[in-house]
Order: structure tokens, then C-alpha cells, then sequence
């Protein structure tokens, strides 16, 4: 079942994707994200890992963590759909939420899923220094939010 609702998810990401601007077939602007990132995140840590596995697939995971408790965990995934970029993220217990790359160069990205809750923005940026600035933003229940992560490689 989970299965089938990911696949509805994705047919409608992609049914959308028509209206968006047509999206790049080079994987070289990515290259720079793979490997480890860390920086400090109010009182904790959060983390996150790229791995590529093909040149049409990344993964990852993103976790954030306080003393020695993990307060949140995720799985990400980078994957080319024919010429167009989805960035899904797997909150645990939760189904994959998918957000189509809709603006990119080789420092930064934005992919976007107006249909989700919170976030419905992702901007992922290759500062001057090498550090990656991560920013979630959107409008939950109102009121217009951003969570920015400030990265570097270790």
C-alpha cells in the first residue's frame, strides 16, 4: 500500500512538472554535495550524508542530534525521472514526500511541493567557502516558516 501511494505521489509530482521549467540532464551539479555534513543545530547536531549510487540516483539521511538522544531522523533520495530532478524525503513512520527541482546551477538548487504541509520549499546552496547552506521554508497553518542549516564537510 505504501508502495502504491509513493507511485500516486510520483505521478502527480511529474503531471505537474509540465507547468515547471525544463530541468537539466547534467549530474556534475551535484557532485559537490556527496559525502558527509555536519554543523550545529541550536543545542545538538544535525548531519547529513550523500552517497551516490548511479548517475541518476543520491541518497542520504539527515539526522539531528542532542546530547546522545537522535531527535530527528530522515531518508533522502536525489533521483532523475526522465530529464527532471525529485528530491524525496522519508520522515520515519511517514510516507515519502517528493519535491521537484524547479531552479538549479551549479551552486544552487530549489525544488518545490506546493502540496505539502511544511515544508513546501527546499533551497540547497554551495556557498563561496564550501559550505552548504540547507533552508526549508513555506506557510504552515498561516504563518510563513524557514528552518536554515548551516553545513560543512567532515
Amino acid at each position: 500500500m505504501k508502495r502504491v501511494k509513493f507511485f500516486l505521489m510520483l505521478l502527480i509530482v511529474l503531471g505537474s512538472i509540465v507547468r515547471l521549467n525544463a530541468q537539466t540532464d547534467d549530474f556534475s551539479q551535484f557532485q559537490w554535495l556527496i559525502g558527509n555534513w555536519k554543523g550545529t543545530q541550536g543545542d545538538g547536531v544535525f548531519y547529513e550524508t550523500w552517497t551516490k549510487i548511479n548517475e541518476n540516483t543520491l541518497e542520504g539521511k539527515g539526522f539531528h542530534v542532542v546530547k546522545t538522544d537522535t531527535l530527528f531522523r530522515e531518508q533522502l533520495q536525489l533521483h532523475k525521472v526522465g530529464k527532471y530532478w525529485i528530491y524525496i524525503a522519508s520522515i520515519e513512520n511517514s510516507y515519502p514526500v517528493l519535491f521537484t527541482l524547479i531552479n538549479s546551477d551549479d551552486e544552487k538548487w530549489i525544488f518545490v511541493n506546493y502540496e505539502h504541509d511544511f515544508p513546501q520549499r527546499i533551497v540547497y546552496t554551495k556557498r563561496e567557502d564550501g559550505k552548504l547552506h540547507a533552508r526549508v521554508e513555506g506557510e504552515m497553518e498561516g504563518v510563513q516558516m524557514k528552518e536554515e542549516y548551516l553545513l560543512e564537510k567532515y
